[in-house]
This record gives C-alpha cells, sequence and structure tokens, in this order.
C-alpha cells in the first residue's frame, strides 16, 4: 500500500510571532524544550524553529520543486524509494519519511542515514539517531554509539559534509538564520565549555561559557544569546559583541521580539537567588527590572520586576514608590502616579489620591 507522504506538512505563513515575558514563557517551554525529529531522542534538549520562521522564508520555500520521488509500502512493513516512473531506486527502508520535499530519513538494516530523491546518499546508514529541524532540514545531527558504549554526536550538512566530526561533545541546534540560509550549533566540549558555531564550521563564539541560551532563535534577526561565566550572565549577539555587561544576580529574556531590533528586559535578582525561568515566573525574586535596546541603551528602568497585565499589551513599572503603564514598545503610556494596582484579567484597577480607577477610563485598552 501507497504511503502518502511527498509533501512533508509545514507551518506556512507565519508571520514572526510577538514575544513578551508572558507569551514567551509558553513558547520557551515548547521551542527549548521540544525535541526536532529525531530517530531516537538525544538526551539533550535543542531548539524548534517551527513557528518562530518568519513569513519571507515560507514565501521562499514555496516555490520549491516537489520532492522527485515517492514512498512504497511493501508487503513485509519496509519501504522502497522509486522515481517518478516507479523505478526502484533505493530497497529495504524503514520508518522512511520525506523532509522539505528534499531529503528521505530511514533506517537500512538498523540504522539511520539520510538520501535524496535520487538515491544519493547524505548521511550515510551509520547512526544510531539523526536530528534535523523539520521546517529547515539543512543540517543533520548524528550520534553514533563508541566501542566503551559511550554515545558520540557531530554534525554533517545537507551536501554530506562534515560540520563537526564525531565527539564526546553535547550538540544542539540552537538557531537558523534564514536570510543567509545558515544554521547554528550550541556545542558543549570535553571540558564542559560551550560555544556557537555555524554550518560552515566556523565558531561566531568560542568555546568558554558554561551555559548559552539563545533569546529570539530562527525570527529572522539576528541571534540574541544570554550567556552564563564564574556565577555571572551577559547579552551577547551572535558575533560575540557584548550587548549587556557581565553581573551578577541578573536575568535577561526578550521583552518584545516582534519589533527590529528586539528589546531586552534585564532583572536584577536577589542576591543568592538561584531561580530560573522566565521573569513572569520569579517575580518574588526580582529586585528591580529594566528594559534594554538591542545596542545597550537604557530605555526605562523600573524599582520593582515590570509585570504584563493578563490580557493587554501593557506593563506595569515602579518609580519612587508610583506604579506607571508601559507598553511593549517600551513607550511611556502613564507616567508612575499610582500607589497600586489590581489585575482581574479583563478588568484592571489602579488607585490614585485613594480612589480604585478602571484603567480604561484612563487608556483604550486592547
Amino acid at each position: 500500500m501507497g504511503i502518502d507522504t511527498n509533501r512533508f506538512n509545514i507551518k506556512r505563513g507565519f508571520g514572526k510571532i510577538a514575544i513578551n515575558p508572558t507569551s514567551l514563557a509558553l513558547l520557551t517551554v515548547l521551542s527549548v524544550v521540544a525535541i526536532s525529529i529525531s530517530a531516537i531522542s538525544p538526551a539533550y534538549a535543542t531548539i524548534n524553529c517551527a513557528g518562530y520562521l518568519p513569513s519571507s522564508y515560507f514565501e521562499r520555500i514555496e516555490n520549491n520543486k516537489p520532492f522527485a520521488g515517492k514512498l512504497i509500502e511493501q508487503d513485509d512493513g519496509s519501504s522502497q524509494l522509486q522515481d517518478l516512473s516507479g523505478n526502484i531506486v533505493m530497497d529495504n527502508l524503514s520508518d522512511a519519511y520525506i523532509v522539505m520535499d528534499k531529503y528521505v530519513i530511514a533506517k537500512q538494516d538498523g540504522k539511520y542515514g539520510v538520501i535524496n530523491a535520487a538515491g544519493k546518499i547524505i548521511v550515510p546508514f551509520e547512526y544510531n539517531a539523526i536530528q534535523t529541524e523539520p521546517d529547515i532540514a539543512t543540517s543533520f545531527i548524528v550520534s553514533a554509539e563508541s566501542s566503551s558504549g559511550k554515545t558520540k554526536q557531530g554534525i554533517i550538512n545537507r551536501h554530506g559534509d562534515w560540520i563537526y566530526k564525531l565527539t564526546d561533545a553535547r550538540i544542539q541546534h540552537a538557531h537558523y538564520d534564514s536570510d543567509y540560509d545558515q544554521d547554528y550549533f550550541i556545542i558543549t566540549n570535553e571540558k564542559q565549555l560551550t560555544g556557537l558555531l555555524d554550518d560552515r564550521g566556523y565558531w561566531t563564539v568560542m568555546p568558554q561559557y558554561k551555559v548559552i541560551q539563545p533569546l529570539n532563535a530562527c525570527t529572522g534577526e539576528p541571534l540574541y544569546l544570554q550567556v552564563d561565566l564564574k556565577d555571572k550572565t551577559a547579552l551577547i549577539n551572535q558575533n560575540s559583541e557584548v550587548i549587556i555587561p557581565f553581573a551578577a544576580n541578573q536575568h535577561i529574556e526578550t521583552f518584545n521580539n516582534n519589533i527590529s531590533p528586539p528589546l531586552f528586559l534585564r532583572s536584577t535578582l536577589m542576591a543568592g537567588s538561584t531561580a530560573t525561568g522566565m521573569s513572569e515566573d520569579i517575580q518574588e525574586d526580582i529586585i528591580s527590572a529594566q528594559i534594554i535596546d538591542a545596542g545597550g541603551k537604557l530605555i526605562l528602568s523600573s524599582d520593582a520586576p515590570i509585570r504584563k497585565l493578563l490580557y493587554h499589551q501593557f506593563y506595569t513599572y515602579k518609580q519612587a514608590g508610583k506604579f506607571g503603564i508601559v507598553d511593549d514598545n517600551g513607550d511611556v503610556i502613564l507616567k508612575p502616579q499610582f500607589d497600586s494596582y489590581r489585575d482581574d484579567a479583563d478588568k484592571v484597577w489602579v488607585e490614585k489620591d485613594g480612589k480604585m480607577l478602571r484603567l480604561k477610563s484612563l487608556i483604550k485598552l486592547d
């Protein structure tokens, strides 16, 4: 019976996703924890670009030629790759599927590999697992078990060339630059030092950090990263340029990823805090916060956590003991003048001169 896998379903027509301290909490779980297409789920999480790629990328790949072949399931459960005329290109395949109308990832004799529609082997059938980004498939993270039983990882590009040969390093897909059709990888070497490698094999960030966390992967913008070193954090870009200097008790995340260049939320944590996650989840550990642009310029400072209103694209901040309202572009909507506020989701109240006022009476809410 034939398998209808000639077209791999991918999300199309998505623009950039607006990311803020509330929505990013969910999106980060989906993107950072989600595992890409993988024959065997690896021990390390990897970025998933699905849903983050700009619409211009999907407009470009709409012109890709359809896969010039078809997978046909046999009576014994194996599959054949045939050309469009029905000629057998490769036999004895299992767990086979087509990605990006270009490649077949499959298993043969118990090992995984990658071929194209003509049967050319891109990745030899030698690996226990293969990872690739389902909406991209420009490179393949391969895993193989050594004679000692340890799992080694490497990276092979779309042409079948090694980007990073098999090693004990941990490898994660970190970012895809849709403008330059280029992949980036986070690699932690045997010395537990982490860097950023591009798909040409060049270190754009040398292995020197304890942790590297991409903040705006696959969005069509240059990549920004929070890096950790000796219990301090900093914000850098993909060229290792420092945007927010290293400091202790510092938490950095994207404030608004829907503008170009993005804005960042820098929060100062209580001394000794080990809180991780998005700022909305660690409010009790935050002393103060700042909105900072991609050039490192201070846009707004707050003497308390900057909190998003539940149903609206506005945030509260605090200066000199009073609360004000700022929008997701970092623009002040109401200067600090309120003694307190109450967010009841669809109803927001602010206190001024001892009176509780509906916020919608002061500004137009979404």
